[in-house]
């Protein structure tokens, strides 16, 4: 059959939830899922209750299992289009095949626009990571980086000193008020002057490693 109450597009941690609580409503549940998740190149999760440091994989595999415990499906396909037909969502996938849905429940989550610097995109979740509160306790009390630029980068900057007592900021010179600058400096050194231009043109070469003797060993 090709006709479903509810076709779930996604298949994370997210997507997986509903389809359980929908399949256990006794609603005939179709998970889709291209096999991308926002986390693959991460090797470990942290702070998800009773699966701190396992594999994202692991966690995924589990869900899908529990779905089809309740008889729902999953689908290892690529959504190509979606239209209203009369009462239902028709569902096209890539390769042509369709599906119908009562209702339609998007679970594609974000993903992450990573600056165009060469060498980030290979490091990304594993030593240039994006969040202090999943991988900071891993790299707790070294020496760490972070790329700034953005608006709340004195912030951030702030906030990772949680984490270590010596931080490096890496922003574009003129990118921090004088008060920002001073507010970094005033206790223990995070230091973005007065090295910040020379920090900012060599950002490149030291998410590759090859600028300083001793860069930091983690980036944020």
């Amino acid at each position: 059959m090709s006709e479903y109450d509810v076709v779930v597009i996604g298949g994370g941690a997210a997507g997986l939830s509903a389809a359980l609580v929908l399949t256990r409503a006794r609603r005939r549940v179709l998970v889709v899922d291209s096999g991308a998740p926002r986390n693959a190149p991460a090797a470990h999760m942290h702070g998800f209750l009773s699966r701190d440091g396992a594999a994202p994989g692991e966690l995924l595999a589990i869900g899908r299992e529990e779905v089809k415990g309740y008889g729902g499906e999953i689908a290892d396909e690529v959504v190509a289009s979606l239209r209203r037909d009369g009462s239902r969502f028709r569902v096209q996938f890539a390769d042509d095949r369709p599906v119908w849905a009562r209702r339609l429940l998007i679970a594609t989550g974000l993903r992450d626009e990573l600056p165009e610097i060469p060498g980030l995109r290979q490091r990304w979740a594993r030593d240039v990571l994006h969040c202090p509160y999943c991988h900071g306790y891993e790299v707790r009390d070294r020496r760490l980086g972070v790329l700034g630029g953005g608006p709340m980068t004195a912030h951030y900057t702030q906030l990772i000193r949680q984490w270590a007592d010596d931080v490096v900021l890496l922003t574009p010179s003129g990118s921090l008020t004088e008060a920002q600058q001073e507010e970094l400096t005033a206790t223990n050194p995070c230091r973005p002057s007065p090295a910040l231009p020379y920090l900012h043109r060599a950002r490149v070469r030291l998410l590759t490693r090859r600028t300083f003797r001793a860069p930091p060993p983690s980036v944020f």
